[in-house]
């Protein structure tokens, strides 16, 4: 969906390089472009990354949300 940013990785041996960092803020950078106000972090991961890095704030109560269905189990 649109305004949606993720679920995203970086493979084990490119982590601490800021290829993950890169990558967010391009496409924030861009979706603000594009006139978006917000961008949500679908399954976020590492929520203190998101939080640290572009100020994320959790919405509490959102998973699966646009997920629903699409998935077969939870994450743990």
């Amino acid at each position: 969906g649109r305004g949606f940013f993720g679920p995203t990785g970086v493979s084990e041996s490119m982590r601490g390089k800021g290829v993950g960092k890169g990558l967010l803020l391009a496409c924030l950078h861009a979706m603000y472009d594009l006139g978006y106000g917000y961008a949500i972090i679908g399954a976020a991961g590492p929520v203190e990354y998101y939080r640290k890095t572009v100020g994320a704030q959790v919405i509490e109560d959102s998973w699966p949300g646009f997920y629903s269905g699409l998935l077969t189990t939870a994450p743990d």
